[in-house]
């Protein structure tokens, strides 16, 4: 394993899954990308008060966090299931790592989840983590 890409909408509970791929990365020696994505048209966002005021800011403290990983940041636009599976292609990642968030309801909602949609659509292997405890 050497490129580990974790998807952050920088809520608490997907900052769980940015740790946690953290950690692999640690454990395996592998480099760590950061994708942010930012939907088209997210008024939402502008006034969650789960997610940080600046994704930028929030990326930019990354890497002091996770000191002995290489960690890098990255911001897109676009859908964000379709985004991390075409950056992970881009960037040839090993692993995706995404937060369980938004996957818990009826299996008819739960299909179309973002974690749902990464690992049905994943051009490598996809790691959950469970972030209810962070919510």
């Amino acid at each position: 394993m050497n490129k580990i890409l974790v998807g952050t909408d920088t809520t608490a509970s997907a900052d769980l899954a940015v740790r946690n791929a953290a950690e692999l990365a640690q454990a395996r020696g592998a480099d760590l990308l950061v994708l942010y994505v930012a939907p088209d048209g997210d008024l939402r966002a502008v006034v969650d008060p789960s997610k940080a005021a600046s994704p930028e800011a929030y990326l930019a403290g990354l890497p002091q966090r996770f000191e002995g990983v290489t960690t890098t940041t990255r911001v897109e636009r676009g859908d964000p299931a379709e985004r991390i599976c075409e950056v992970a292609a881009d960037v040839e990642a090993d692993t995706i790592v995404v937060g369980n968030r938004g996957a818990h309801g009826n299996w008819w909602h739960v299909r179309d989840s973002i974690p749902n949609l990464v690992l049905r659509h994943s051009p490598c292997s996809v790691y959950v983590v469970d972030t209810r405890k962070a919510q």
